[in-house]
């Protein structure tokens, strides 16, 4: 199991639209997170469970997040 904060990272991806599938349990990918966008969308995201530094993978899952085009905005409250 990954690191509250690689977790905390995981569940903004969800919010956001991202699907993310668990690994099977080879090498050292905890999963891998797809992009909204389908095949236009950006590259896959491969999630480390066990990184040497924590805060550098979930800052890599954050930037990924905030770079992406095709992510949901949840801004709907202006309605």
């Amino acid at each position: 199991m990954p690191a509250k904060e690689i977790v905390a990272a995981i569940r903004d991806l969800e919010a956001a639209g991202w699907r993310v599938i668990i690994a099977s349990g080879h090498a050292h990918t905890y999963a891998k997170a797809l992009c909204p966008g389908g095949h236009e969308g950006c590259a896959p995201l491969m999630i480390y469970g066990t990184p040497k530094v924590l805060e550098h993978e979930a800052k890599k899952i954050q930037r990924m997040l905030t770079r992406c085009p095709h992510t949901c905005s949840g801004s709907e409250e202006d309605e």
